[in-house]
This record gives structure tokens, C-alpha cells and sequence, in this order.
């Protein structure tokens, strides 16, 4: 599980605090009020073009992009990497609203979000005063001719509500189009341009994966590009981060569908009489257990871990796979955390009770050797031939901790920057070869040459390395259904 509880936090508050801490590191320049125009990439770096609010314009030589320019990614179309995927057929009447009424209504206290059985769904913004709805209408609707009070008393789940719930102010009214879409590339032909958030992956909200996985992107790349610059980088290391991230974009795209085929089902019980679940009759009180029932027995979305935690980079050309590990472990049941090589670290309190395992790995670049051996063999072997190679690596010796040792099951594991295991000592490991476990790791070597070669891509189940549509969506192969944003 993560070393630390997560806590909820809107965008709005987060940001207005991170924002500042961005803007004072040193190694960060902002520019605001610029506008991405174009580039043209070389051999040896990329030209970009941009212009200011005043019309005035400036040049940019870079050794790389990084294109984080959301969903109309200009960074994108400068380089001609198409989207596939579209627009859902639907769209969704925003309002944000203010109302000291609704914190009163919820007799089980405090709610998140509701999800109406008519398709709407109410967030909780602050835990205060400050909500959101969002109404599903159909695609064309002019949004300004709708009155919005009239729209979250709609929303909320009749018209005629049988209780008074002041709108204290609206703050924000608007329609948004949801799109399942997934870039055909995440990097450019010539390597110096690569894509992350938005601009190489949209999805729906149903599992809360979109933000979720462009943070994983930026994480991913970021280190990798770092280690380029500074030059213990190989160029493995940034073609690695498609192979990495794309799957796993393609795989929460589709189970954020599988998430919202669970509303369209319970919705779907109400279609034939939606004032129905409303009513205290014996055939609403049969309606109601049977949305609760299915519910409950379908609640992957509130504790998907799988999604959230187990991603594994199975196909990466700087992952050093064991012969013996023919598949990836079966977590269908749920997130059992491991070392498979391509797997986020285990987090395990050690015997202290109190320092984490994470709170002992390296920092910036640094890679980290777990060795749990009594002696420190591996930590022998792999301090030489990093400090040959300029891999910058952190060393932990534990040989006294146990638990640590049980839940990690290998006397040694290599953890990269981003916590994600790069290698792990095989059982009844002979010969340990440290230089060549590095180069690979750091991309400098070709892994597929190696007794440590990845699965290739033909074992892995056509689910797991293609993008397909997802159900109860627009065909996800039809590229005339992109949005306007998107052409």
C-alpha cells in the first residue's frame, strides 16, 4: 500500500499551493503568457515557436519537448502522431455551484460523490459549501439557455423536491464532452519529442485514472530524460517510457469504462419508470435493494489497488526479467504487492515500526541495491561497477530485517529512481554479472541480448498490449469521431 495515506484535496486548493513551490526551484523557469505555436525537430535538438499575449514572437532551441499541452496538444500535431479513439456520444451540463443547504441533507453524514440511478452525479468540493453536478444531456445542447438553478434541483433528482435546497450562488456553468482516446505514439520519429497527460491519453472520470495516470507519465519521463541529460542515460531509457506508459494508459482507459458500464447498469433498472427509486412502495423498496445489491457486489472503482498501485512494466526494454517468471501474477482478486521486476517496490514498515522501506531509497537519479544478505555480497559486487559506469546508486543493507526480506522474497533487489524494480536476484543465483544488470537498467545495453530477456510481446494477452474500445462507447478504431479540439 502507499507509505502514506492519500488524502482529498480539490485542484482548486492543491494547485494554488503547489503552484508557488514549482515556480521557486531553481532548476525551473516559467514563462506565463506564451503560447506554444509549432517546432521542427532535429537530429541534435528541437526549434520552437511561440508568441506572447502582445503578438510578439520568440524562439526556443532545446535539446527536447516534453508536449504536456492537454488535449488539443499542439506539441502533438506539430509532430503528426494521430489519437484514436473519439468523443463519447453524450455530453455533460457542468454547474458549479455554492449551497450551505446540501451539507445538511446526508443523514450518513459527509458524502464524496452521489451518483443519481437518473445519470447525474453530485461532487463534494470542500466538505463545505462548494459542489458540482454534472447532468448528462444530449449532444448539441445549448447550455446557455438552460437556467442553472433549474438544472441542480433537476440534477439533484426531481424537479419537484419535497424539501427546500437554497442555491447560494453559481459559480461556474458549462458542457463538456467526455473522450476515450489514446495517442499512437507517445514519442516523436527522431526521439526529441515526447508526449505526456492529455496530450497522449483522455479518458472518462468513472475511477479518477486520468490525472492519475498523466502524473505516472511525467514521473516516468522525467527521471529518464534527467539521467539522458546528465549522462548515465543510455538511449534505451526514453524510448523505454512508450513501452512503459502506454499500456498502461490503454489499460486504465478500459477499466474506466468497465467502472461506468457498472452505473450504466443500475441506471439502466430505473428506465422504465425513473421516478420509481423515489417512491416507498414494495416495488421501490425491491428496485432499491436490487441497485444496492449490485452495487455493492461491483465496487472495483472505490478499491481498485490493481489500477492504482500494481501497474507492471512487463514489456520495457530496461526491465531485467528472470527466465522463471513466465507471466505476471494473476491480481484479479486484488493488489498483492511484489517485486516482480517492471512492479512498483513493496512499501513495508521495518522493524522499527516506523520508517518505511521508501523512506531508505535514493533520491533524483540515485537508483537503490536492496540487499538483505548477511554479508552484503550484492552490495559488493554493484558499488564497483556503478561507480565505473557513473550510475549514481544508494545502497540499503538490511540484513536483520525479516518481514522486510519475506514481502520482498529475493536476498536483492535494484529499485530505479521512480521506485518501480528494475531487477531482483534470481533464486539460486550462480552468477551475478552487476555491470551488465546496470547498463540495462540505465538503458545502455539492449536487454533482448541478455539471459534476463523481457517477455516478448506475443505472450502478453492482445487485452494488455493493443488499445481497444471500450463498451458502451463510441467505436474506439472510428478516428471521424474525434472532437473539433482534436482535429
Amino acid at each position: 500500500m502507499p507509505r502514506e495515506p492519500y488524502q482529498r484535496c480539490s485542484q482548486a486548493i492543491f494547485e494554488a499551493w503547489l503552484k508557488p513551490h514549482i515556480m521557486a526551484q531553481p532548476l525551473i523557469t516559467t514563462h506565463f503568457g506564451m503560447k506554444f505555436e509549432s517546432l521542427v525537430e532535429t537530429e541534435d535538438g528541437v526549434i520552437s515557436s511561440f508568441t506572447t499575449e502582445s503578438g510578439e514572437r520568440h524562439t526556443v532551441t532545446s535539446q527536447y519537448v516534453i508536449g504536456c499541452d492537454g488535449a488539443g496538444s499542439k506539441v502533438r500535431k506539430s509532430i503528426g502522431i494521430n489519437l484514436t479513439g473519439g468523443p463519447v456520444p453524450s455530453m455533460m451540463h457542468l454547474i458549479h455551484f455554492k449551497s450551505r443547504d446540501l451539507s445538511r441533507l446526508h443523514k450518513q453524514g459527509q458524502f464524496w460523490h452521489i451518483f443519481f440511478t437518473h445519470g447525474a452525479c453530485i461532487i463534494a468540493q470542500d466538505e463545505k459549501d462548494t459542489w458540482t453536478i454534472h447532468i448528462p444531456r444530449p449532444v448539441g445542447t445549448h447550455f446557455s439557455s438552460i437556467d442553472p438553478i433549474a438544472a441542480v434541483y433537476e440534477g439533484l433528482g426531481t424537479k419537484d423536491l419535497p424539501y427546500h435546497i437554497e442555491i447560494d450562488e453559481i459559480l461556474v456553468t458549462s458542457g463538456w464532452r467526455p473522450n476515450i482516446c489514446l495517442a499512437d505514439r507517445y514519442i516523436s520519429d527522431k526521439g526529441r519529442v515526447l508526449l505526456s497527460g492529455d496530450a497522449a491519453h483522455q479518458n472518462i472520470p468513472t475511477g479518477g485514472y486520468g490525472m492519475n495516470t498523466a502524473v505516472g507519465d511525467s514521473f516516468d519521463v522525467g527521471w529518464k530524460l534527467a539521467a539522458v541529460v546528465a549522462g548515465h542515460g543510455g538511449p534505451s531509457l526514453l524510448s523505454s517510457y512508450e513501452a512503459e506508459r502506454r499500456p498502461v494508459a490503454a489499460k486504465n482507459i478500459d477499466r474506466s469504462g468497465r467502472h461506468w458500464m457498472v452505473h450504466a447498469t443500475y441506471q439502466g433498472y430505473c428506465n422504465e419508470d425513473p421516478q420509481l427509486v423515489y417512491q416507498k412502495s414494495e416495488l421501490a423498496k425491491q428496485l432499491k435493494e436490487k441497485i444496492a445489491d449490485y452495487v455493492l457486489t461491483h465496487d472495483e472503482e472505490n478499491k481498485d489497488h490493481v489500477i492504482e498501485l500494481g501497474y507492471q512494466y512487463k514489456d520495457s526494454p530496461i526491465i531485467l526479467r528472470e527466465q522463471d517468471t513466465v507471466e505476471i501474477l494473476d491480481q484479479s482478486n486484488g493488489y498483492v504487492p511484489d517485486t516482480t521486476p517492471g512492479a512498483r517496490a513493496p512499501h513495508v514498515f521495518l522493524s522499527d515500526g516506523k520508517t518505511s522501506i521508501h523512506d531508505l531509497f535514493g533520491t533524483g537519479q540515485e537508483y537503490t541495491l536492496v540487499d538483505f544478505t548477511s554479508e552484503g555480497s550484492f552490495v559488493h559486487n554493484f558499488q564497483p561497477a556503478a561507480k565505473t559506469l557513473g550510475v549514481p546508486l544508494r545502497v540499503v543493507h538490511l540484513p536483520s530485517e525479516e518481514h522486510v526480506h519475506q514481502v520482498w522474497q529475493r536476498d536483492a533487489v535494484l529499485v530505479r529512481p521512480d521506485d518501480h524494480v528494475a531487477w531482483r536476484a534470481p533464486l539460486g543465483l550462480n552468477n551475478l554479472d552487476a555491470g551488465h544488470i546496470l547498463r540495462v537498467a540505465v538503458g545502455r545495453e539492449d536487454v533482448s541480448k541478455s539471459k534476463y530477456a523481457t517477455l516478448s510481446i506475443s505472450s502478453i494477452p492482445v487485452s494488455e498490449k493493443t488499445f481497444t474500445g471500450t463498451v458502451g462507447n463510441v467505436d474506439q478504431n472510428n478516428l471521424a469521431g474525434l472532437a473539433v479540439f482534436q482535429k
